[in-house]
């Protein structure tokens, strides 16, 4: 009798396929359990490709970013086509918050793939994180005409825009995520800044408002509005809200405060 179950052991054993189990957990969002799954295929088959990148990507969905990169760099390593791996640590070096090593990561990706869409417009969002805004506006212009039809792209050029000084340029980009998402917070902030360097104190009391209708702990829109109408001389308006912020705890608000309000 144990003879035989230990056959049936061996043959129940065979059977388990880990590699197709795993994606068929990675696809149903188990990402613990496809992680498990490849990890067991990997003990049969070391050498496997595409256990070990499976596995990354079950590391990185889990946000386990220092064990996603190891199995990245391994197939990066061996791999005749390392382009998939290196945008996938690019992206844990990102989650990390490394971006000098993600934008290693990403332009080794378009060394071999210039037309990369997802690499282009990750280093370039990674270059504003290290405030190189014309490097990221280069590479999120080209993201651009790789993929006209995704907005974020758009918001993160506006960003760039701005801080290069471009400003028209700038509210462009934000108008055209605005227009498919009115109440995008960050972009009617960005705007509100890009018509207050431009002394359009009226449009930027507009956004900053609208920022505030949408998220009332935004103290800085408070703060910059309160400024727009301090150039427009509403003392009185102004001093609400820089009292208010004050108030609430936001100390930039402070030396306006206590020189205009007092």
């Amino acid at each position: 009798m144990i003879k035989w179950e230990f056959i049936l052991c061996l043959i129940l054993t065979s059977c388990i396929d880990y590699g197709k189990d795993g994606l068929e957990a990675f696809d149903n969002g188990n990402y613990e359990e496809a992680g498990k799954f490849f990890s067991s295929a990997l003990v049969s088959s070391p050498e496997n490709e595409a256990y070990h990148y499976n596995l990354a990507r079950s590391y990185e969905e889990l946000g386990k970013y220092s064990e996603a990169i190891i199995e990245y760099a391994w197939v990066a390593s061996y791999s005749p086509n390392p382009a998939k791996a290196l945008l996938g640590r690019g992206r844990c070096y990102w989650g990390k918050e490394d971006y000098e090593s993600a934008i290693m990561d990403f332009t080794n990706v378009l060394r071999v793939s210039p037309e990369n869409f997802e690499a282009m417009y990750l280093r370039g969002r990674a270059n504003l994180k290290i405030w190189d805004y014309f490097a990221a506006y280069e590479d999120l212009e080209t993201a651009v005409s790789l993929n006209p039809e995704h907005d974020q792209v758009y918001y993160y050029r506006g960003v760039a825009r701005g801080q290069l000084g471009f400003l028209y340029g700038a509210i462009v980009d934000f108008n055209h995520v605005l227009k498919s998402d009115p109440q995008m917070v960050p972009a009617l902030y960005n705007r509100g800044i890009c018509y207050q360097r431009m002394r359009r104190y009226n449009l930027a009391i507009t956004d900053f408002t609208n920022v505030l209708d949408l998220d009332g702990n935004k103290l800085e829109s408070m703060w910059r509005r309160g400024y727009c109408y301090l150039q427009q001389r509403n003392e009185s308006k102004a001093c609400k809200d820089f009292n208010e912020a004050v108030s609430k705890g936001f100390e930039p608000a402070k030396p306006l405060h206590l020189s205009v309000c007092n």
